[in-house]
């Protein structure tokens, strides 16, 4: 539970009462000191104010927040505290925004029984307004979703949190860390986790949220995140119009464009959605707007778009609860319901009481059975690392440091370890229901210098072999004197790389230019028997079988070639080695297998994405 500020001064605030809880922040109601006005104090959890990376992106928010705040469906920014004006005050990195009386867009859905068509163009024109906004601005949100809408009790909306916002100009942050968007509205590039995401992420997103706004339903509804994500990528969605007859035919199309899974099939910009929208309402305009690509309902036509009334939508037998809000990698993924059916209350109050009951004791059992259901089908997962203390992210989450330990509900994950002075590393694991997990690695210390020594033996050697070659047959006593000395000199460039390769704990880019070396010299043989005796006596790594593969395939041997790929994928940390699988899919085009090859180059790149000579290579397949 977070420290509770209330009744602490925040500026020219009091803070009054907490109004909400979430992963990286805490937002209070706070009362003007002087005046009557109320605001809505954003204040960081105490948890993340040590994370240097954590800090900047709150204010980054803030910033962000601050640039597009002119206009009038967007939050405004009031002040953004100061580092010394937080130790003054003993609070928390904190901002202050003007506080949004009424509710959010989330909260209407679960509470009402719908809404006309009337009050979703208007919803729909704000929201629109306000990202085309941003996006002009050069802002992308990324996190489109009911909760992050304000209504009013005119109607109006406002969007908040852009807790995962990204400017233009600031592209070098790749947002590692924070959730980017939540799965159950990201955009199929999101769920890819690709990193050149732009303004059409946003309308997908904001596709997805007419779509339950009119189905009273999510599109994509799976047992976990993973799976939620997966639909958005591969899965087309169920038209509206299947769903619910009474959504006009032009409504359904745009809800379908928006959600194309290309980004160059939906709609270019917010503008041009709004226009088609505002089209709805028109008794004048065209009645069906062209179908989006790949989504052919081979439904009927001829609707009257201007006067359905959709506030009676209602979910079908057994499909209650539809809402997957909130994934929480710590816990289960379980669904929330959009909107529940409301019965109406019996008449009696004896028939009252008893219900009553009735749901108590069913509440507690059904609760204790949660608890042991959750108890035997979590996954614990303990992670440690050589040294302790980098950052954990599970799914691009931070998680802490470690050693640490949690559960987690069985899945695919990806557990990425970053600490300062050492190489990134990032593994893929999968959590089976009930059994522990233990992940442990030895993070590889960032030495430049050691690199740089490597590559001038590495180019003296080269010069070295060269002399060799040009003094070889000369009956000269002097080339014949200075070929003895290139040799010599050359056999101590040779030797002085083996050096830096065991002195690197036999590190593979290292073991490389050995490899480069043994073969200007012509002792492929002898250090191919070298390195297999360093694997007998004890080096059984996969870096050391991925190498002692490169040996055999110079030496043509080919069988040995892929037993060893073979024996490297299968040691601990082989399936997450780049290394591995990277020779793993050069060797399958070799062999011509272009589809393994595809399979170990994508998964390669989904560990580690920043490699632009194998992601050529892929695209070449």
């Amino acid at each position: 539970m977070s420290e509770d500020f209330s009744m602490k001064r925040a500026g020219n605030y009091t803070l009054v009462r907490k109004l909400g809880d979430g992963g990286f922040a805490t937002v209070y109601l706070a009362q003007h000191t002087v005046l009557e006005k109320k605001a809505a104090v954003k204040l960081l959890l105490g948890e993340w104010v040590e994370e240097e990376d954590v800090v900047t992106r709150f204010f980054d928010e803030a910033r962000t927040m601050e640039s597009v705040s002119e206009h009038p469906n967007i939050v405004k920014i009031i002040d953004i505290a100061t580092k010394e004006k937080c130790q003054e005050e003993g609070l928390p990195p904190y901002f202050i925004m003007e506080y949004l009386e009424g509710k959010s867009l989330e909260d209407l859905m679960k509470s009402t029984d719908g809404f006309t068509l009337e009050q979703i163009v208007k919803i729909m024109d704000c929201a629109l307004s306000a990202l085309q906004f941003c996006h002009d601005h050069g802002v992308v949100h990324r996190d489109i979703k009911p909760s992050n809408f304000m209504m009013d009790a005119d109607g109006n909306v406002k969007l908040t949190d852009f807790g995962i916002a990204k400017a233009a100009e600031n592209t070098s942050k790749t947002g590692e860390g924070l959730t980017l968007g939540s799965t159950d509205y990201m955009s199929p590039e999101q769920a890819l986790g690709k990193r050149d995401l732009d303004y059409r992420s946003d309308i997908y997103s904001l596709g997805v949220t007419l779509y339950q706004l009119v189905c009273d339903r999510l599109p994509f509804i799976a047992d976990s995140a993973n799976a939620v994500a997966l639909k958005h990528i591969q899965e087309k969605p169920i038209p509206p119009i299947e769903i619910n007859a009474g959504v006009p035919r032009r409504l359904n199309n745009i809800i379908l464009k928006a959600m194309e899974k290309e980004r160059e099939h939906r709609f270019q910009s917010c503008n041009e959605m709004r226009e088609e929208l505002d089209k709805l309402l028109d008794p004048n305009a065209e009645d069906v707007p062209e179908e989006p690509k790949g989504n052919k309902t081979g439904v009927r036509t001829g609707v009257k778009t201007a006067t359905f009334d959709l506030s009676n939508i209602k979910p079908e037998n057994g499909d209650d609860e539809f809402s997957r809000d909130d994934y929480d990698i710590t816990t289960n993924y379980t669904g929330m319901t959009t909107r529940k059916l409301v019965k109406k209350p019996p008449v009696v109050l004896v028939g009252f009481i008893r219900v009553t009951l009735i749901i108590a004791i069913a509440s507690i059992f059904f609760l204790s059975m949660f608890y042991l259901y959750g108890k035997y089908t979590n996954v614990h997962l303990k992670i440690s690392s050589s040294p302790s203390g980098a950052k954990i992210y599970i799914n691009k989450n931070l998680v802490g440091t470690s050693p640490i330990e949690l559960d987690i509900a069985p899945a695919q994950y990806l557990i990425s370890f970053n600490y300062e002075g050492y190489e990134q590393k990032n593994n893929a694991y999968v959590g089976e229901s009930g059994k522990p997990l233990e992940v442990s690695v030895k993070l590889k210390k960032i030495d430049n210098e050691g690199k740089a020594k490597l590559k001038t033996e590495l180019e003296e050697l080269s010069k070295a072999v060269a002399n060799l070659e040009k003094t070889a047959n000369s009956k000269s006593k002097k080339d014949q004197a200075n070929h003895a000395k290139f040799e010599e000199e050359a056999l101590n460039y040779y030797n002085s790389i083996y050096q830096l390769f065991e002195n690197h704990d036999y590190d593979f880019d290292y073991g490389l230019s050995y490899l480069k070396a043994s073969k200007e010299l012509n002792k492929l043989e002898e250090a191919k028997n070298n390195i297999t005796s360093l694997i007998s006596k004890g080096k059984n790594t996969s870096e050391m079988h991925c190498l002692l593969s490169y040996f055999y395939k110079e030496l043509g041997d080919k069988d040995n070639y892929r037993q060893e790929l073979e024996t490297a994928y299968s040691v601990p940390e082989g399936s997450n080695n780049k290394d591995v699988l990277n020779a793993f899919g050069q060797y399958f085009l070799e062999t011509g297998e272009i589809e393994f090859a595809k399979q170990y180059l994508e998964l390669s790149l989904f560990l580690y994405p920043d490699q632009p000579d194998i992601k050529a290579k892929k695209e070449k397949l």
